[in-house]
């Protein structure tokens, strides 16, 4: 999958510089809130920093993209930037990181990587849903259920945003909203395109035994986020955090951190 096939692109290159680039995959989310990547272009000087953001692609008119496919179409931006000399770091952040796995793995076939899983997440049925649930909300006390999970999954994705459109169309109408359906279109889009990528994340199923050419290191604060799926404990190093991470957006103290990683030997 090149390019040409997407509405649009993946990468945005924040800072310049020629050599040993990092590639951040980091989603924006609905705050003001600076981002990983933008952080980190920053803290670490004289090194071409990439934000990855699959999103975009995902609301255009492709309602669902595999794994792979987005990891590919990633790869081949990266390639065609020209800042693709010397030792590689890709990193992700919670559910990001099969994303920033694939790409990695997909990178090492030719040159020296490391993939940085800062609080990895897999998604699975229960995130799905759970977000699922989570979005609904915003537009009342809606009380459908999340589509089934197991069918093609463009039509899955379409069926979730059709839910949505349904209960906005209904706000609008008892609210007397009719004005606003714009910023609610935008708003569903949104939602569409973060749920289609969950959802390419729990589909994922080929990554198990498909990874191994890319060094991986995890940045982690509890038990339950040192595990990397596809991957046997004793195939990537395990470095804890040194403070406790609150839920929410990176805090710079996170970002400073992990600009330390990137920049050891």
């Amino acid at each position: 999958m090149t390019r040409a096939n997407l509405d649009e692109l993946f990468l945005q290159r924040l800072s310049g510089g020629e050599a040993n680039p990092i590639l951040v995959a980091d989603f924006q989310a609905l705050s003001m809130a600076p981002r990983l990547s933008e952080m980190l272009s920053e803290n670490v000087q004289g090194r071409p920093v990439f934000q990855i953001d699959p999103i975009g692609a995902l609301s255009g008119t492709r309602l669902y993209i595999p794994l792979p496919e987005l990891a590919a179409a990633c790869v081949d931006e990266f390639l065609r930037s020209g800042a693709d000399n010397g030792h590689v770091f890709v990193i992700g952040h919670c559910s990001s990181s099969a994303l920033s796995l694939r790409v990695a793995d997909m990178l090492a076939s030719s040159r020296p990587v490391t993939a940085l899983l800062v609080q990895p997440g897999w998604p699975d049925d229960e995130l799905v849903q759970e977000k699922f649930d989570e979005y609904l909300s915003k537009f009342g006390p809606a009380t459908r259920s999340c589509p089934d999970l197991d069918g093609d999954p463009s039509t899955v994705v379409a069926a979730m945003e059709q839910v949505f459109r349904d209960e906005v169309t209904a706000l609008a109408a008892n609210r007397d909203l009719g004005g606003t359906m714009g910023a609610f279109s935008d708003l569903i889009v949104w939602y569409r395109g973060w749920l289609a990528f969950l959802l390419a994340c729990r589909n994922d199923t080929s990554i198990e035994g498909a990874l191994g050419r890319a060094a991986v290191t995890v940045l982690s604060d509890s038990p339950s986020t040192v595990e990397v799926k596809g991957l046997n404990r004793d195939a990537y190093q395990v470095v804890e955090l040194p403070m406790p991470q609150p839920a929410g957006p990176i805090v710079p103290e996170l970002a400073e951190f992990i600009a330390t990683q990137v920049s050891l030997p």
